[in-house]
């Protein structure tokens, strides 16, 4: 059996009070392979209402991909909440996280709602975390922060979700403040690159929907890798982005980091599907033998 090389300290956060009715959830995942090379979740930690489905492996292309489902015991993030998940992909690990519907922040008066994740890639990983969309409601205020640390050799593709409301309940662009913040980092530590988007469509309505395009829902996808293996999945790129009716931009990341790709529009179905597609052209490229 592979011996656990961190300590459960590592995995929970320092200890935080936050004042009633305010709630803490907390998600700590430690991937790790076991002696069949398969990925398993190898230690977890977590703080109601988060909780984590038990790994499952219905690839049969790549048997060795754990796919894990983070849940939610709560219908959504409420004023002052924060919710925190921490996921460090031992060596060697191959697997695909999301969670188990979108992510609705409900109305504040006042407090932000808040959300952090923090993600070690180590050496010879690869790790695709695509959580579905965040829905920010009427008067909402939400915060996000990513830190994101990929090790030499492995490949991390994350993907977020953002849309303009509830469009069916006529709350288009009604959400006070939608911030998401994310820096990326190399095995030294060494800031890659970093990026930030401040959505206030209350105060700015015109610029906010400027910047998605007349469309409901925008998504943004880094692919963080190789510049050998980032040049060969943009070379399907073209057949990738011509599903749909929407809008697709992409771009190098810094550094040599990788990939961006940008995506507007009315269908959450047509987002998905290129997401898919992305992943499914990493995994062919990447991880087939």
């Amino acid at each position: 059996m592979t011996e656990i090389k961190y300590s459960v300290s590592r995995l929970f956060p320092v200890h935080k009070k936050y004042p009633t009715p305010s709630t803490y959830g907390f998600i700590g995942i430690f991937l790790d392979t076991n002696e069949h090379s398969r990925t398993i979740i190898r230690d977890l930690r977590t703080k109601a209402p988060m909780l984590v489905q038990r790994a499952i492996y219905p690839d049969t292309q790549f048997p060795q991909m754990a796919y894990i489902y983070l849940m939610s015991s709560s219908g959504g993030i409420l004023e002052g909440d924060t919710l925190e998940t921490r996921i460090i992909a031992g060596k060697n690990t191959v697997s695909h996280i999301t969670n188990q519907a979108a992510t609705k922040i409900y109305k504040c008066t006042g407090k932000l709602s808040k959300q952090l994740v923090d993600i070690h890639i180590e050496n010879n990983s690869y790790l695709e975390f695509i959580p579905n969309q965040i829905i920010p409601f009427r008067s909402s205020r939400f915060y996000q922060e990513t830190r994101l640390k990929v090790e030499e050799g492995s490949t991390l593709i994350y993907s977020e979700i953002i849309s303009a409301g509830r469009i069916a309940s006529d709350e288009k662009f009604q959400f006070q403040v939608c911030g998401l913040r994310i820096n990326v980092y190399d095995n030294n530590d060494r800031i890659l690159f970093s990026d930030f988007m401040n959505l206030e469509p209350t105060a700015n309505f015109s610029g906010t929907e400027f910047i998605f395009g007349n469309k409901t829902i925008y998504s943004i996808v880094y692919l963080i890798t190789s510049p050998e293996r980032s040049r060969k999945i943009e070379l399907e790129f073209d057949r990738i982005v011509r599903k749909g009716k929407l809008y697709v931009s992409w771009s190098t990341l810094p550094n040599q980091a990788g990939l961006i790709v940008k995506m507007l529009s009315d269908s959450i179905d047509d987002i998905k599907d290129v997401i898919h597609s992305i992943t499914d052209s990493s995994r062919q490229i990447i991880l087939q033998k």
